[in-house]
C-alpha cells in the first residue's frame, strides 16, 4: 500500500474515534429475521449477540426488539438508532374467502393534463376494481379540478349500483385546473359522513400534476390527510407521470398512514387498485401506533421517514398497517446527550392497534439500556454485525437514496455525487472496524449504480435532461421511500 494512503487511512480511522463514529454509533434494536449472508473481514472479535425481548399483547401482532449496540462514545454527537420490528400471523386465507370488507373512495384527479391515456386507463383500471368488490363492500368515487364532483357517495357495490357507476364512470371526461386540496378533504369527507360500520376504510387520492387551485400548501395537505390517524382509516396517493410533486404526494400518504404510489405510465393503474384492495381485504393490524417513553434529555430524530408527533416524554410513530402474515421493520434514530459517562434505560415501548374492531396494545417486556462510555473503542466492540449490515442496507442507503433524489430534481449532479462518496468513506471506515463482508459488496456494487444513475441523468441535449431530471428523481425517491418504510 502506498503509504500516504495507509497514513490517510489511518487518519480517518482516528477521526471515527474522535468524532465521526459517535454519529454512526448503531443501538439497534431488532427482531432477528435471519443471517444476511457475508463473513467478517477481519478476525476482530464480535461481542456476544443479545437475546431479544417479545411481545405479543394477547393479539395477532407479535413485537420483538433487540438491542446491537449498548455503547455510545461521551462527547460525540449522541445520535443511536432503534429497529422495532412487528410480525403478524397468518389471520385471513383470502382463497378460502375469509377476507374483510372494505370501503373504497376513489378521489379522481381529471384536470387538463389527464385528458388522454392517463384519464382512459384510470377509468378502466376502476372498472376493474368494481369487478372485484361485493355487495359486503362499499364504493365512493369523487372528481376534482377546478371543482369537486362527488359522482357516487359511499355505498354498498350492489349488481344495480354497479351497473350505474360503469355508465357513470364511461362518461369522465379531463379539463381545468387541479383542485388537489379541495378532493382531499371532500373525499375524506365522503367516508366519514357514511355510517360506519367497522370495515376498513381507505381513500385514494390520484393525481398527475401540481395542485395549483384551493389548499397547495404542503403541510397543510399533510395536516388534512392527519385526520385519517384520529379517525382510524388510511389515505393513499397515486402519483401518475413526470408532472406531480412527490413530496407531496408521500407526505399526504405518511401523514395518512397510508400507502403512496409512483406510476411512470397510467397502464399500471388497475395493478395499484389491485393491491391495495387486497391488502386492505387482509388487514391483521390497522390504526398501527408506535409509542416510546424517553428519558430526559432524550428525542426522537427520525423514524424510517415517517412523521413523528411528541409530548413530554414521549414520541409516537403511525407506520399504517400490516397484512396478515406480514413483518415490517422500522429504524428510529435517537438523540442522547453525551456530557457524562451513564446509562439510559428505555423501559416503555409500546405498540397500540386495532384488530377486526378490538383494540390491542404489545408492550417489550424487558427494558433496554444504552451507555455512555469515554472509550471509542469499548462503544466499538459493542456493535452486533449483523445488526448494523440490517440498519445500513435498509435505513441508511435508502435515506441516501432519497436524498440524492432530491439533488436529481434540483439539477444538482455534483451534490448528488458528492454525498454518494461521502456515504461511502463514512460507511467504508465504519465498516473497517465492523468487517462485514455484506456491507463491503454494498459499497462496491450498489453505490456505483447509483453513481451511474446520477451520471445518467445528466447526460443528453437540455431537453432530455430535463424530462430525465423528473423521471430518475421521482423513481429513486420511490425504490428509496418502500425500501426504508418497508413497503415491499
Amino acid at each position: 500500500m502506498n503509504p500516504s494512503i495507509r497514513g490517510e487511512h489511518t487518519m480517518q480511522r482516528e477521526q471515527i474515534k474522535s468524532g465521526i463514529l459517535a454519529g454512526f454509533f448503531v443501538i439497534v434494536i431488532a427482531v432477528a429475521l435471519g443471517s444476511l449472508p457475508g463473513s467478517p473481514l477481519f478476525s476482530t472479535p464480535m461481542p456476544p449477540q443479545q437475546q431479544p425481548t417479545f411481545s405479543g399483547g394477547n393479539g395477532p401482532l407479535n413485537v420483538s426488539a433487540q438491542l446491537v449496540q449498548d455503547k455510545i462514545f461521551s462527547g460525540g454527537d449522541g445520535t443511536a438508532s432503534l429497529s422495532l420490528t412487528m410480525a403478524a400471523d397468518d389471520v385471513f386465507a383470502p382463497d378460502n374467502g375469509q377476507t374483510l370488507p372494505v370501503d373504497m373512495v376513489i378521489v379522481l384527479d381529471q384536470s387538463g393534463s389527464m385528458r388522454g391515456q392517463k384519464l382512459d386507463y384510470a377509468k378502466q383500471a376502476i372498472l376493474t376494481l368494481l369487478s372485484r368488490l361485493g355487495e359486503t363492500d362499499r364504493f365512493a368515487l369523487l372528481g376534482y379540478a377546478d371543482h369537486v364532483w362527488t359522482y357516487a357517495a359511499l355505498n354498498n357495490v350492489t349488481a344495480t349500483q354497479r351497473q350505474h357507476l360503469h355508465r357513470l364512470i364511461s362518461n369522465l371526461s379531463a379539463g381545468g385546473n387541479t383542485n388537489l386540496g379541495g378532493g382531499l378533504q371532500q373525499g375524506i369527507a365522503a367516508l366519514l359522513n357514511a355510517p360506519r360500520q367497522g370495515h376498513v376504510e381507505k381513500v385514494i387520492l390520484i393525481s398527475d400534476g401540481l395542485a395549483n387551485r384551493g389548499i397547495i400548501a404542503p403541510e397543510a395537505l399533510g395536516s388534512m390527510a392527519s385526520l385519517a390517524v384520529e379517525e382510524e382509516f388510511a389515505v393513499s396517493t397515486v402519483g401518475v407521470g413526470h408532472d406531480f410533486n412527490e413530496q407531496v404526494m408521500t407526505t399526504i400518504a405518511d401523514r395518512g398512514a397510508g400507502n403512496y404510489y409512483y406510476l411512470a405510465h397510467p397502464s399500471t393503474f388497475a395493478e395499484i387498485f389491485r393491491q391495495e384492495f387486497e391488502s386492505s381485504q387482509t388487514v391483521a393490524a390497522r390504526a398501527v401506533e408506535i409509542t416510546l417513553a424517553l428519558p430526559d434529555g432524550i428525542s426522537l430524530l427520525n423514524a424510517s421517514g415517517y412523521p413523528i408527533t411528541t409530548t413530554p416524554h414521549h414520541a409516537t410513530v403511525h407506520p399504517g398497517d400490516l397484512l396478515s402474515g406480514q413483518t415490517r421493520t422500522f429504524y428510529l434514530t435517537l438523540q442522547l446527550p453525551t456530557h457524562a459517562e451513564t446509562s439510559y434505560t428505555f423501559s416503555d415501548i409500546s405498540v397500540r392497534y386495532l384488530h377486526q374492531g378490538t383494540t390491542y396494545t404489545a408492550t417489550l417486556a424487558d427494558p433496554f439500556q444504552i451507555a455512555c462510555v469515554p472509550n471509542p473503542d469499548d462503544a466499538l466492540s459493542s456493535i452486533d454485525q449483523r445488526r448494523w449490515e440490517e440498519k445500513v442496507l435498509q435505513e441508511d442507503f435508502n435515506a441516501l437514496r432519497e436524498q440524492v433524489a432530491v439533488d436529481l430534481k434540483a439539477g444538482k449532479q455534483e451534490e448528488a455525487l458528492q454525498r454518494i462518496d461521502q456515504y461511502h468513506t463514512q460507511q467504508q471506515i465504519m465498516n473497517s472496524e465492523v468487517g462485514s463482508a455484506t456491507v463491503a459488496t454494498h459499497l462496491d456494487e450498489e453505490l456505483e449504480e447509483l453513481r451511474d444513475f446520477v451520471e445518467q441523468t445528466f447526460s443528453g441535449s437540455p431537453q432530455a435532461v430535463e424530462q430525465q431530471q423528473k423521471a430518475n428523481a421521482k423513481a429513486l425517491q420511490y425504490e428509496g421511500y418502500k425500501e426504508r418504510r418497508a413497503k415491499n
